[in-house]
């Protein structure tokens, strides 16, 4: 496959707005666009009616807006969460955004004043069937709208309710000190969080030395225990009132509801984790006595038990080496991941007060995909990049076959999408292993992978299960007795080959999937349908390619079981769970052998 080069690795932020001034204008515009909505009231009682509300052109361009601006906050946001420009973008966008969802507060409440029988028919009218799945919730019969007095005081609350999440950021980021350390040679380092990871994972620095960082790293949010309590406790109670608001009896009945996923997904991962205990604890215990370690912390198992060392890359090498394995999608797929990747949409290097980690965002149909690296110049990396360029490409590939309403794919299979990248990466790694000691190196790669994405966001569940129970019996969220549940549910996962001191209990402070209400195990779920996916492909399944572009392209216009069964998936059977647990089974049986016999 041909390379690619001279990729762009800032973001130009002029693709949104030239300047803030140009964000503000817009802003007007989007305000003088919001009493369109009020011409259609008393209009919505018919398929008529409906349908030149859903396609009028005014309410087209006033979403195109907030899709443009929401970007646009969220790169400045992740930029530098405590910039100025950053707060007034925000503070604005959520102004406007407020004002319009108080001028449309009557919408939902007139369509739902309309018999059940008569709404049921109105969207299966063969000209509103394009939008019958983004309106769901009026030809549901366990949807519950608020009538319009309620709508407003729900929207004049709903940013303050929403208020902790941002502050965690912005407090983890940027006012939380990341320890001091002296290094072994001498030499003095904060240890950033792209500092912490390149020293976990390098044979450089002994045992001690890796303790000691460990424990400070977390040590430093202890202090701050009780905040961060009380920020996930006022976010997921804001979560539990809209959920009590709307008619349901827990926070995960909503979310689930939310996202249209069957409950009984949660459930089959849940058992599926655990089921998976037993083989994680061996291949913990292979690692730890593959180190010679007499205790292990869960930080030092990202150093390879191999000997191979693939070396540092620039970000270059890693684009083209993650590419090469994504050429099994077939050349419409690789298309667009060229587009995007050469777009200079794409930021790449850590920098002070930037958000960690990565991520992909796409907000309707006008711009390609925006991305946010932390490239630590490591051949791992690589797979970091399939993985965000997998939701790009799916974000794009919907964005350009489905209407406005149906172009934004749910988490739920967004994951899928990024994760069957990650599987296809290492199964060419290992594939293209030149000897032993390299297969094992992307073997136990891959095996990380599925214990990370499986097993530590089903452990990240658990406790926010945990939480919102609580809440939602009334008791308030102590932070030393989070501590101590946290600390629990993750002896309960890592066995006893890996040693968790207390100080690791505060661990759930730094995460903030937390906030999100019922998220993380979306990932479980969605490598657990990737592997499936993958399979299909990997055996020369005749179609397999082309239905997973099918599902990519399909959006959001169906249910999440419904777009899964494009791409031959049902995760509604068991069978979907226990192919997954013997694939993994598998690479840990293989990855024992081999380093057993080195």
């Amino acid at each position: 496959m041909e390379k690619i080069h001279n990729l762009p690795t800032e973001w130009d932020l002029t693709q949104f707005y030239a300047d803030e001034a140009a964000f503000m204008e817009q802003m007007k515009r989007f305000e003088e666009l919001i009493p369109v909505t009020e011409t259609y009231r008393g209009k919505l009682g018919s398929a008529e009616g409906i349908l030149k509300y859903l396609e009028d052109p005014a309410m087209m361009e006033k979403q195109a807006i907030a899709d443009r601006a929401s970007m646009y906050a969220e790169a400045l946001h992740a930029k530098n969460a405590a910039d100025p420009a950053a707060q007034r973008v925000l503070a604005r966008l959520s102004e406007v955004l407020t004002k319009e969802g108080i001028g449309s507060s009557f919408v939902d409440a007139e369509i739902m004043a309309l018999p059940f029988d008569v709404r049921t028919e109105i969207f299966s009218r063969p000209e509103l069937l394009p939008y019958a799945y983004a309106c769901r919730k009026y030809t549901d019969p366990k949807t519950v709208v608020l009538n319009e007095q309620a709508k407003k005081t729900e929207n004049l609350f709903a940013d303050a309710v929403d208020q902790s999440a941002k502050t965690h950021d912005i407090f983890d980021y940027t006012e939380v000190k990341r320890p001091r350390m002296t290094f072994p040679d001498g030499s003095e380092e904060v240890v950033t969080d792209t500092v912490f990871t390149r020293i976990m994972r390098s044979r450089e620095y002994a045992h001690d030395f890796k303790k000691e960082v460990f424990l400070a790293r977390c040590a430093m949010r202890s202090p701050f225990e009780n905040t961060y309590a009380s920020l996930l406790e006022g976010c997921m109670k804001g979560n539990w009132a809209r959920a009590q608001l709307y008619g349901f009896s827990t926070s995960m009945e909503a979310a689930f509801h939310q996202t249209d996923v069957n409950p009984l997904v949660y459930e089959k991962i849940m058992e599926s984790v655990h089921r998976m205990l037993p083989k994680a604890h061996a291949y913990y215990a292979a690692k730890k006595k593959a180190y010679g370690l007499a205790e292990m912390f869960p930080s030092e198992m990202t150093v390879p038990v191999s000997s191979f060392a693939a070396g540092d890359m620039t970000y270059e090498e890693a684009v083209n080496l993650g590419r090469e394995s994504l050429g099994i999608w077939g050349e419409e797929y690789m298309a667009a991941f060229d587009r995007i990747i050469t777009n200079p949409l794409v930021d790449v290097y850590p920098a002070d007060g930037k958000s960690t980690g990565a991520f992909e965002e796409l907000a309707g149909r006008e711009l390609l995909p925006m991305i946010l690296f932390n490239f630590d110049g490591t051949d791992k990396y690589a797979s970091t990049i399939v993985h965000e360029m997998g939701h790009a490409v799916y974000s794009l590939l919907s964005a350009e076959n489905q209407d406005r309403y149906n172009c934004t794919p749910g988490i739920f299979t967004q994951e899928v999408a990024s994760t069957a990248n990650e599987i296809m990466f290492r199964k060419d790694r290992i594939l293209h292993a030149a000897d032993t000691e390299e297969k094992i190196y992307w073997l136990e790669d891959e095996i990380d992978l599925f214990l990370g994405t499986i097993h530590r966001q089903c452990l990240f569940s658990t406790f926010e299960d945990w939480c919102y129970k609580k809440i939602e019996g009334g008791e308030p969220l102590s932070a030393p007795e989070m501590d101590r549940e946290y600390l629990n549910i993750c002896r309960e996962y890592y066995g006893d080959a890996v040693a968790l001191p207390e100080e690791f209990g505060c661990d759930w402070a730094r995460i903030p999937h937390m906030y999100y209400n019922y998220y993380v195990y979306q990932y479980a779920t969605s490598i657990t349908y990737a592997a499936a996916i993958c399979s299909r492909v990997s055996k020369g399944e005749k179609g397999a390619a082309e239905d997973y572009v099918k599902f990519l392209k399909a959006g959001n216009s169906m249910s999440p079981d419904r777009l899964l069964a494009i791409a031959g998936v049902d995760p509604l059977q068991d069978e979907t769970y226990r192919l997954a647990e013997a694939y993994l089974g598998g690479l840990i049986d293989e990855f024992i052998k081999l380093a057993d016999a080195r």
